[in-house]
């Protein structure tokens, strides 16, 4: 499974890079102790949600096609919806796990879509929160890609 490394390359980069969204406040400015424990606390939360989400998935494939589709929609939202990097990604991991089988696409295609729809409920617009929620599913997505890359795993 060739594109996996490919994944993972990708979710690495994507969490070295800089956080674009700025948060609006006019409350008075945080110590840095108390930014570092409100980016902890944020971060905390997004991964228990992304780890209950995946309780719902079937396979670790309909697993990282869903977190494809919610990387997506986070990285159109902030980049604009020209940036297609993560739905080809997505479309060429498809393609290679469905093999063919028309009824597996769909059904890969249902979970990327179901993603996607999940974080567009969530977000409206490019924030520090979704910076934080895709820190969140790009590390969900390497721990799934290095399962799926495991030979031992179960089948």
């Amino acid at each position: 499974m060739k594109w996996w490394f490919a994944y993972l390359a990708l979710a690495t980069a994507l969490l070295a890079a800089p956080a674009y969204a700025q948060d609006a406040s006019a409350e008075k400015p945080l110590t840095e102790r108390e930014k570092r424990a409100a980016a902890a606390k944020a971060r905390e939360a997004a991964e228990l949600r992304v780890e209950e989400d995946m309780v719902t998935m079937t396979s670790l494939v309909e697993a990282l096609s869903k977190n494809l589709g919610q990387i997506h929609y986070l990285r159109t939202l902030c980049f604009g919806p020209n940036d297609q990097k993560w739905r080809d990604y997505a479309t060429n991991m498809m393609d290679i796990e469905s093999d063919g089988d028309d009824e597996r696409k769909r059904q890969l295609v249902r979970a990327f879509n179901a993603g996607y729809y999940q974080e567009q409920e969530r977000h409206d617009a490019c924030s520090n929160q979704v910076s934080v929620d895709v820190a969140a599913l790009a590390e969900n997505g390497r721990h799934i890609a290095s399962m799926l890359g495991d030979p031992y795993r179960e089948q």
